[in-house]
């Protein structure tokens, strides 16, 4: 595991979460916080990806008393109007506790939408009962004399084998009861991070009723180094899923800057804003990227990467290939830096590893049927003459069968 060869590379709390709460509630932005209403422990499933995988012990613990603070937060706070009900897992509390926030947050007329963070449909689908989605329906405007409070929510899905029949149903349950459901993806190195996984992961979760999101960059927290695919690999498959799937199945690309910075999004321009003549794939291992945060702040060496001496970059590589049983299997990306903390390189820049997708390779990676010159059909225009001998051979033709009727006879 990364966090045993690479003991230094990433950041402790990247997120830094207590630095910036009041009880149970977590504030980076003017409008919205994220109300943390179970223990770590509590989650349906243990993410090794997950920024608070170092917090699963009692100091994770969620009081009475951290639960009405950040009530009295919410209350006292006017510029909150939305609230992130997350953990943990909120759909892993007890129903009546689920049921006692809900109602609470209902009172609150600045708040105008709850959002609800879960993995349950995902990991147990099982868990979303109706019993539960009539708790929040009857919680969640119990207590509210104003404008109906909007009710979301978020899960989240890596891959497409996790979207099963059984998420399915579970997904048709929380929207039959009026709650739409959108996902943030993790791009993760190793699982996710490759062109064909998440065009049929982004797919396939819109027909199964959730909305892709984002696609995150991982966290650089220690630990999770061998998860981090450079930005520049995210932006080229985000660049090459335009036009190739529906627009609404596309997620933002984006970063969550740690210290508060908040999401920033990665995603590609289609052109060059500064006429460097440059393109994505040209500046493909970059060992660091400017990004500008929603506060205003530039920060101009952002590293996405995990951070190790050459010395530790070496002992990791000796270690994994004799227990591989042969070398260039283990080929981490990351940033070396010196003793006095210089950036010297990134590693395993190779050209090789840049996805190279032509509009054929799309195609077959896409399973679209194509034509001649191995491309799917975009213009129909061209193909009139093929298609009309086909269409006046087909049921479709007016009068030619009574089973497709064009218009109501009672009309």
């Amino acid at each position: 595991p990364a966090h045993l060869l690479f003991p230094t590379a990433g950041k402790e709390e990247s997120m830094e979460e207590g630095s910036r709460s009041y009880g149970a509630v977590y504030q980076r932005y003017p409008n919205r916080v994220a109300f943390f209403v179970s223990e770590n422990s509590a989650c349906a499933t243990f993410c090794t990806h997950c920024q608070r995988t170092k917090s699963l012990d009692s100091s994770s613990f969620i009081g009475e008393l951290d639960i009405q603070k950040g009530l009295f937060y919410i209350a006292h706070n006017v510029n909150i109007d939305e609230v992130l009900v997350t953990g943990g897992d909120a759909l892993r509390i007890g129903k009546k506790r689920l049921g006692y926030i809900l109602g609470e947050l209902s009172r609150i007329a600045h708040v105008r939408s709850i959002r609800i963070a879960t993995r349950v449909p995902v990991v147990m689908p099982m868990g979303v009962t109706e019993e539960l989605l009539t708790v929040i329906d009857q919680s969640v405007n119990k207590y509210n004399h104003g404008p109906e409070k909007m009710v979301y929510f978020m899960t989240h899905i890596n891959h497409y084998q996790e979207i099963t029949e059984d998420l399915h149903a579970a997904i048709q349950r929380i929207r039959s009861h009026g709650y739409s459901v959108r996902n943030q993806t993790v791009l993760l190195k190793h699982v996710n991070a490759y062109y064909k996984t998440l065009a049929t992961t982004f797919r396939r979760m819109f027909w199964a009723g959730v909305e892709p999101y984002y696609l995150l960059q991982c966290h650089k927290e220690k630990g999770l180094m061998h998860f981090i695919t450079p930005i520049q690999i995210g932006k080229i498959f985000i660049k090459h899923l335009q036009g190739w799937i529906s627009g609404i199945y596309k997620p933002m690309f984006a970063a969550n800057v740690e210290g508060g910075g908040g999401k920033v999004l990665l995603m590609p321009s289609g052109h060059d804003t500064v006429h460097s003549g440059l393109t994505i794939e040209d500046n493909i291992y970059d060992g660091s990227a400017k990004v500008m945060t929603w506060d205003g702040r530039v920060i101009y060496d952002y590293e996405a990467l995990g951070r190790a001496s050459r010395k530790e970059y070496a002992n990791a590589v000796k270690i994994m290939d004799q227990f591989i049983g042969r070398k260039d299997c283990f080929l981490p990306c990351l940033n070396i830096f010196d003793k006095s903390g210089e950036y010297i390189e990134t590693t395993n820049r190779g050209w090789s590893l840049i996805p190279m997708l032509s509009n054929i390779s799309k195609a077959k990676l896409l399973e679209y049927e194509v034509k001649e010159d191995e491309t799917p059909i975009t213009n129909p225009a061209l193909i009139e003459e093929k298609l009309n001998t086909l269409f006046y051979d087909s049921e479709y033709v007016p009068g030619k069968t009574t089973s497709r009727p064009f218009t109501d006879k009672s009309e």
